[in-house]
């Protein structure tokens, strides 16, 4: 699935899941809608929370339906999984980063994203300053944190990023270079970081980073894909209609984005329909 087929595919979505939650909430027809919608401002604060809500639906369906499932039929997962010896595909703070650096080499959305951490595995991604003192403030208090960057001149916002599943926690409690070997189920094991210059945005805006996350994820998950077309040591799992709950396989990049798309797109429009 190309870009340009994956953001009409998801605009299509979009499109049609507004026209449902038109008819069923009782909002004026689609059309008046888009004329309501075309005006609106969004606060950054806002949009960042919707943006958020659809990263935490897309990971958690990546680290559970994918990572967790597939290390139990023999899938292996790497930090250097793109380095060309290495047979395996991104753990999920590696799909993250994929899908950041997708979202910063689109030039027409400027929204950035970075994943941050007190005790990071990568001395990189520690937090510093500013964001070191908003994080040990949501360690106590779970809440996301919203400041403007003075020094960069960004709005931004912090989110908790929970371990939810079992392999986000025995993959950091049993990496090398950990610096926090007890990590348990619910803890807030770092904080995502949104990044953008505006204090508000239109609602075409608004769609306009949307699409940009997605199909961020959508070309993150395609490389895996292809990556796996490279394999020589290991066997190539079947890429299909299934998921590895059912074996040594993998969706069809449009099934996992579809998977992704439909439980995205209900909970984002929610958000937006109460915005």
């Amino acid at each position: 699935m190309n870009k340009f087929n994956t953001i009409s595919h998801y605009k299509n979505l979009l499109a049609s899941l507004f026209i449902v939650f038109s008819i069923i909430s009782c909002q004026p027809l689609p059309e008046e809608n888009q004329q309501v919608t075309s005006s609106k401002k969004y606060s950054i604060e806002e949009a960042f929370t919707v943006v958020a809500k659809e990263n935490d639906i897309a990971r958690t369906l990546y680290t559970k339906a994918i990572v967790g499932a597939g290390k139990k039929k023999g899938l292996k997962f790497d930090e250097d999984w793109e380095k060309d010896h290495i047979e395996a595909g991104p753990l999920p703070a590696l799909f993250l980063r994929g899908i950041a650096s997708d979202i910063r080499k689109n030039n027409d959305v400027p929204l950035g994203l970075f994943l941050g951490s007190d005790f990071p595995i990568r001395k990189s991604n520690k937090f510093k300053g500013k964001q070191a003192e908003l994080f040990t403030q949501m360690r106590e208090d779970s809440l996301p944190k919203f400041f403007f960057d003075e020094e960069n001149k960004l709005y931004t916002a912090m989110f908790p990023d929970v371990a939810g599943a079992g392999a986000c926690v025995s993959c950091h409690n049993q990496h090398v270079e950990t610096t926090k070997s007890d990590w348990k189920l619910g803890d807030i094991q770092g904080a995502t970081t949104w990044t953008y210059p505006e204090d508000s945005v239109s609602f075409d805006e608004l769609e306009a980073m949307i699409m940009a996350y997605r199909n961020g994820a959508a070309n993150t998950f395609q490389k895996y894909i292809d990556k796996t077309k490279t394999f020589e040591e290991n066997d190539i799992p079947v890429v299909g209609n299934s998921w590895p709950k059912d074996g040594y396989q993998l969706p069809q990049p449009t099934i996992f984005l579809d998977s992704v798309g439909l439980l995205t797109s209900t909970e984002t429009l929610n958000a937006i329909l109460k915005l």
